[in-house]
């Protein structure tokens, strides 16, 4: 049996696989898939490089701060006004009584007394003595209240120099106190408290410095010292009336 067989089995046709330049078409599918895969990588690496790396994030915008215009409105500038003068009729207390020479004039309550100029011993002996006035002593003073109005030419440049230079005149009986400089009237002067002893007595005396073109003005108010800071107020009131004459 085995031998009626064997012819039939030797007569069946035998399937062997082509070949393409030495490789099995299974060997080419293979290869030309991964060909296939290699082109792809390459296109997509080729997109990448030509959208400029787009699969990350898009940058976005910083914003940038814009200047805003701001209204700035400048300030108005007010000029310094000149004080307006007082008229000089209103400076005058009522009741208050005038004293006046050729040269000045100058208010005080009654009771005072204008006095023949006499040489002054208190201040420079090259001050000229226009005017001055004496009050009546009072209960607690046996010391007068004297008011003075004395002169002198400009010798230095300005009223500033001059009053730095005044301590210098003064003797050594008198001392300094306090210096200041003050307007009076729209008119600018400076204030000199002196201390001094007068016949015995201790006494002040304020002394005010005006400048008038070439001319040193001094008005003194002199009164002893317990009663002296009590008629303060109606020495600075009494200076207010102080004028030259023209």
């Amino acid at each position: 049996m085995f031998e009626d067989m064997q012819p039939q089995l030797d007569e069946r046709p035998v399937t062997r696989s082509r070949k393409y330049f030495g490789m099995t078409t299974t060997q080419i599918a293979i290869l030309a898939g991964l060909a296939g895969a290699a082109c792809l990588l390459f296109a997509v690496a080729g997109w990448l490089a030509l959208r400029g790396g787009s699969l990350a994030p898009a940058p976005q915008d910083t914003p940038v701060p814009q200047s805003t215009a701001t209204p700035f409105v400048l300030p108005t500038l007010t000029p310094t006004e000149t004080p307006t003068p007082v008229p000089y009729e209103i400076l005058i207390p009522e009741g208050w009584v005038q004293f006046k020479t050729a040269l000045v004039e100058i208010w005080l309550p009654k009771g005072f007394k204008q006095q023949k100029p006499k040489p002054s011993d208190d201040l420079s002996d090259s001050l000229t003595l226009d005017l001055e006035v004496v009050g009546a002593a009072s209960e607690t003073s046996l010391y007068p209240v004297i008011v003075k109005v004395s002169y002198e030419p400009l010798t230095v440049g300005s009223l500033d120099a001059y009053v730095e230079n005044l301590p210098i005149q003064l003797s050594s009986e008198i001392r300094v106190a306090g210096k200041r400089k003050v307007t009076i009237n729209s008119v600018e002067a400076v204030v000199i408290l002196l201390e001094m002893r007068l016949s015995g007595d201790e006494v002040n005396d304020q002394v005010y410095v005006f400048l008038d073109g070439g001319t040193v003005w001094f008005v003194q108010y002199v009164a002893q010292i317990n009663e002296f800071y009590e008629l303060l107020p109606m020495f600075e009131q009494s200076i207010k009336t102080f004028r030259t004459v023209r």
